[in-house]
């Protein structure tokens, strides 16, 4: 198994950083990460800046983004709980991932968008 890149010291740090609110660019710029190593780091760790609490539950606007070279499809409502039940029923994200029609990444990611979401709301009580 190859070495990690990042120190879980890093890792924590990038995300203490995100919890008081510094953008990624500041925290890969700060640590020298990446701008993507940094935002799926925070968001692995569930590290979040406080004013992402205002965020909407859906992004407007189209269902299908392009993002460099390739095209993005956002969640539905219905894939969101398809994932949600798989998940709860014991499903691994590689069986997820090909009942839905996306990439594993994409699943493991969802998720933990899907997580901190719940999160929020518990918070607001």
């Amino acid at each position: 198994m190859p070495a990690r890149k990042y120190s879980d010291t890093l890792l924590d740090r990038a995300a203490a950083m995100r919890d008081e609110g510094h953008s990624y660019t500041a925290i890969s710029q700060r640590l020298g990460i990446s701008y993507g190593a940094a935002y799926w780091h925070c968001l692995r760790l569930g590290a979040d800046s406080p004013r992402a609490q205002r965020s909407r539950e859906h992004a407007p606007g189209p269902r299908v983004v392009s993002r460099g070279n390739h095209q993005v499809r956002r969640f539905t409502d219905d894939e969101d709980r398809r994932l949600l039940a798989m998940e709860l029923d014991g499903e691994t994200v590689s069986a997820i991932a090909r009942a839905l029609g996306r990439k594993p990444n994409s699943i493991t990611g969802r998720l933990m968008t899907l997580a901190r979401r719940e999160a929020r709301r518990e918070l607001k009580g």
